[in-house]
C-alpha cells in the first residue's frame, strides 16, 4: 500500500494553528486567497475559513494539498515526510496556468514552522557581515538586545560603512496593552521589554555612532523583519498567538525578489512614519 496515503501528523498542532501557519506561508509569498484557492481546488471563501480557524484543518489529504500547492514542507503543516512524492506529481509540473501566470518565475522560500524553530546561530547569521542594510525591525527585538555577541557584530557592520536601524513598537503605545491581553501576559510585559531592549541598543548606538539609526512606531505589529544586505527572516505576526509560535520565513533577494521588494516597501513606509528614539 502507498506508505504516503497513511502518513499521519507528527506534531499535536491545533486545527487553528496550522491555518495560521498556512495564512503565514500564503501572505508570505505574496499569494491571494484566490490563487491559493485555485491551486487547492477550493474557493477563496473555504480558504479563509481554513486559516482562519472556522473550518477544521484536520483531514491529512487536505493539509497535502496545502504543502504542495505553498510548495513547502509537509512537517510544517505537522505531517509525516513525503517518502514517495514519485507517484504524485509535483505542484511545479502542473499545468502552469494553474498556479502562475506563463513566464513566472517560482520564489524559493524556505519555511520555519514557527519562529521557535529558527536558532540564535541563524538569526546572527541574517546580519553577520552586512555591508549596507541590516535592520531589526519587530516588536522588542528582545533576543537581538540581550545577545552577547550582537554589539560587536553592529560595530562591525557600521564600521564598514553599513546603515544599521532599528524599529521597534513605541512601549507607549497602548497596542502594547493588547498584545499582552492577547497573549495572555501581565499588563506592562511587553513595554517592560521593549524599553529594557531599547536601553541596550541606545547603548550599541554610542558605540556605533551616526550610522546606527533607532526609531518607535505607532499601531499593531504586523511583522517582524530582520534583514542583512540580501537576506532576510520575516515572521508575520498571528494576533492571539505567542510570537514564538508564529511561522517564519527565510528568503533571499535574488531567489525570492517580489517578496523581499514587498517587505522593503513596507519596512520604508514604517520607518518614514515612525520617530527617532531618545533616552
Amino acid at each position: 500500500m502507498d506508505q504516503s496515503s497513511q502518513a499521519v501528523p507528527l506534531l499535536a498542532t491545533p486545527s487553528r494553528q496550522l491555518g495560521a501557519v498556512v495564512r503565514g506561508a500564503r501572505t508570505a509569498q505574496g499569494m491571494t486567497l484566490v490563487e491559493l484557492g485555485r491551486r487547492t481546488g477550493y474557493s477563496a471563501a473555504q480558504v479563509s475559513r481554513y486559516e482562519r480557524g472556522l473550518a477544521p484543518l484536520t483531514d491529512i489529504a487536505v493539509l497535502r494539498l496545502f504543502a504542495d500547492a505553498l510548495e513547502i514542507a509537509p512537517q510544517v503543516l505537522g505531517l509525516a515526510p513525503d517518502i514517495d512524492r514519485s507517484r504524485r506529481q509535483p505542484v511545479a509540473q502542473q499545468p502552469r496556468n494553474e498556479h502562475t501566470r506563463a513566464g513566472t518565475v517560482t520564489e524559493a522560500v524556505k519555511p520555519y514552522a514557527d519562529r521557535g524553530l529558527v536558532t540564535r546561530e541563524q538569526w546572527n547569521d541574517i546580519i553577520h557581515g552586512a555591508t549596507r542594510e541590516l535592520w531589526l525591525y519587530g516588536m522588542a527585538e528582545y533576543g537581538y538586545a540581550t545577545d552577547d555577541d550582537v554589539p560587536a557584530i553592529l560595530t562591525r557592520a557600521t564600521a564598514r560603512g553599513c546603515q544599521v536601524r532599528v524599529l521597534l513598537l513605541n512601549p507607549a503605545s497602548p497596542e502594547s496593552v493588547a498584545i499582552d491581553r492577547d497573549e495572555g501576559h501581565p499588563p506592562g510585559t511587553l513595554a517592560a521589554r521593549t524599553r529594557a531592549a531599547l536601553a541596550r541598543f541606545a547603548l550599541m548606538r554610542h558605540r556605533c555612532g551616526p550610522r546606527m539609526r533607532i526609531r518607535v512606531y505607532d499601531g499593531y505589529p504586523t511583522v517582524s523583519v530582520v534583514r542583512g544586505d540580501d537576506a532576510m527572516l520575516v515572521t508575520p505576526y498571528m494576533r492571539f498567538f505567542i510570537g514564538s509560535n508564529s511561522p517564519t520565513f527565510e528568503f533571499r533577494a535574488r531567489e525570492a525578489p517580489k517578496m523581499f521588494t514587498r517587505y522593503t516597501r513596507h519596512f520604508e513606509s514604517t520607518w518614514t512614519n515612525a520617530e527617532d528614539w531618545h533616552p
